[in-house]
Parts: structure tokens; sequence; C-alpha cells
């Protein structure tokens, strides 16, 4: 995961992260940062900034959920006010001939232009004048082309009534992860979590390098893949004889083996957990049941209510299972489907775990509202939300 610029720059006090699945993006990074946020916000709906006291920058470097960071080094009162703080900075990072950008995140058209024609004549009077200044689609760089250009990109957002910049200092490699998700032997691309989201999910569940992590609806392992490369001991079960087989073949291609070396995927049913586990208790339980059809159009909200009935026992029955099988300082993170209708209604599926003694995690100040929506997902109808357990102790 590189850094752009050198990572001192992200002890700034106020860091802001652009957003690749929304609010449970901003939940994961509490979850990497408890204990250094003090505040949180989202002045747009891609942009979150976090107001820390310190910032242990190794765990930065395994955010999933984000698609840039950058340090906040100055919010002006309009478009066209003085950049020089931001300029001055950017100065001593560029040569000649760099290649520079502006990414604009609810900043309108003319916004923008005012902020790059500040933003050059700043850098021109401190000698830059032939930095080469990228323009691009809908105003916004995206992460990947930060890297293969070599860029020095400054972000902008709508702050507190005026404009907040920053240059960002940290994106993820992408590479690796559209390779997990394409190579992979059997990808399932149609229904299958993306192997960022995977990552954000493990994140969440707080896991350690050697501990051990179930997915009790493994399908063909997205999540066992990726908490495999994380060197997590991984168990699978799934109800479907055909989906342990392709679980252990992605797994196998995950580590370039035909052992089954870390992982254990067997045919089991969630709803029996003690007694497929012989009792004994895992460090974290990451998974998605998905257990409602794909839907071609926007059902009737009664529709939807029917499938999330139809789907809430076997839910709630396997949560109770995974509650017995989870060690008292170990998280269980549930993604659930969320139905959006022809009635303009969102339809979900409710867990409850006080029953179960499970309480909902909330990592620093925020106070998450359970399930966490994700945003900006591709799949149509059927979207997904995310609950996090811990046990109560």
């Amino acid at each position: 995961m590189p850094f752009l610029l050198p990572d001192s720059l992200m002890e700034a006090r106020d860091v802001a992260m652009v957003l690749a699945f929304g609010k449970l993006s901003i939940l994961e990074a509490c979850s990497l940062m408890e204990g250094s946020v003090e505040r949180a916000e989202a002045p747009t709906e891609r942009i979150a900034v976090f107001h820390t006291t310190r910032l242990e920058r190794g765990r930065l470097r395994g955010l999933a959920g984000a698609h840039k960071l950058a340090s906040v080094v100055t919010v002006l009162d309009s478009p066209s006010g003085d950049q020089s703080s931001l300029t001055d900075l950017m100065s001593f990072h560029l040569e000649e001939k760099s290649n520079v950008s502006l990414s604009a995140y609810g900043v309108v058209d003319d916004d923008y232009e005012d902020l790059v024609r500040s933003m050059l004549d700043g850098l021109r009077n401190k000698g830059l004048r032939k930095v080469r200044l990228l323009r691009p689609k809908d105003n916004e760089l995206l992460s990947e082309k930060v890297l293969t250009r070599g860029a020095l990109d400054v972000i902008a957002f709508p702050y507190h009534g005026g404009v907040a910049l920053g240059p960002t200092v940290w994106v993820p490699d992408s590479a690796p992860m559209r390779q997990s998700g394409t190579q992979r032997p059997v990808p399932r691309p149609e229904i299958a979590l993306s192997p960022r989201l995977a990552r954000t999910l493990l994140n969440l569940s707080g896991l350690k390098p050697g501990q051990t992590v179930l997915d009790p609806f493994c399908g063909s392992g997205t999540i066992l893949v990726e908490a495999l490369k994380r060197s997590l001991r991984c168990l699978g079960l799934d109800s479907r004889a055909s989906r342990v087989q392709e679980a252990r073949e992605n797994l196998r291609w995950a580590i370039g083996g035909v052992t089954d070396r870390g992982f254990d995927i067997r045919k089991g049913d969630a709803r029996e957990l003690p007694r497929m586990l012989r009792g004994t208790k895992v460090d974290a339980i990451v998974t998605e049941p998905l257990l409602i059809p794909s839907l071609t159009a926007r059902p009737k909200t009664s529709t939807a209510e029917a499938l999330i009935h139809d789907s809430a026992s076997v839910y709630n029955d396997a949560l109770a299972s995974m509650a017995e099988s989870i060690q008292p300082n170990g998280r269980i993170v549930v993604v659930v489907p969320l139905i959006e209708t022809m009635d303009g209604d969102e339809v979900a599926v409710t867990l409850d775990g006080r029953r179960l003694n499970l309480r909902l995690y909330q990592p620093g100040p925020v106070g998450f509202e359970y399930p966490v929506r994700l945003s900006f997902e591709s799949t149509r109808w059927v979207k997904r939300a995310v609950y996090v357990f811990e046990p109560r102790v």
C-alpha cells in the first residue's frame, strides 16, 4: 500500500478519506484508528474527515474501504481564496515537470475551475512553470491513475461553508485486489463479494495474523481467500458440496499449491456450529449468508417483506449458533440484504443480539446506527448492510 508523499504528513490533525463504501468505510477507519479519533464528519457522500489525536500509520496501510487518504492543509472561504499554504507544501515535493491534479468531490464545475486556476498560479509563482496539469474525467483522478501517472493529487471538497484542500498522501494498490477477483479459478462475479469489501469486513473483525476466522456461509471462498493472504487460519462451511469444492480450489490457488494448508473447508449447517466445531471457539466470524434471490426489478414492499421474512429465521438461528462459537473477545461480522422497493422503501434483515448476550460494536465517538449500509455498490435492487457484534463481558 504505497504512500505517495512522506507518511509524516498523515500526522496532521485532520485527515480526509475518499470513501469506497460510504458509512461502512467510516466504520472500518474508526475500527483501525480506535483510540485516535476524536470526531468524524461526512461533509459529502464521498468524503469523511477524521479529527485525530495520533495515528498509527502502519494500521492505515491496511485500509480497504478507502480510495485515498489526504492531509487537510487548508480550508478556503471561497474557491478563489489564498492557497499559499497548500502550494508551499506542494512545491517542496514537486520537480519542474511533475504531474499534478485536482480531484473534486461535491464541488461544482465553476468552483473547480477557480480552484485549478488558483493552484496553478500559486505553483508558477514558486517557479514551477512546467508542471503538467492532468484533467481527469468528472474532475476526479482515480486512485489507480494517481499511481500510474505519478501525480501529486490534491483533493477538494465543501467543508464548513468553504472548500477544504489537501494533498493525497496514500492510495491502495488496487491491482492485487482486481486480480484476486478475476483470476481465481472460480470467480463467480455475479454474486460474490468484491475482494475490497471482503478485506473491509475482515478489518472489522480485528483479527491478527495467526488467529482463526470462520465463514459459515463461505460460498466460493472470497472472504477466506483474503483472510488467508493475511496469514489467518481459515475455517469455512457451506451447505452445498459444490461450493465447498469451489472454495477449496480458490484457497489452493491463493497459496499457490494443491494442499489444504492453513484452511479447512467442510460441508455443514451454519445453524449447528457448536456441533460442527466440536465445542471449540473461534477468534472471529465473518460471513455473508446471501439468502435472497437476485431480482430483475424493484419489487413491491410487500414482496420484499416476504423475501426478508423467509430468510430472517435462518439469519437469526445462525447468529445464535455463532454467539455460542465465538471467543469472549471476538467479533461477529454479518452482511445482510437490503431490498429497495418500487414504493421507495428499504427492507432489511434485522438482527438482535441482545438475547444472545451480544452487543453492537461501537469504535470511537461516532455512534453507528446498525445495520451499517454500503454505498456505491454496483448491485441493483438487493443492496448490502453490515452488523458487527461482540460478546458482552
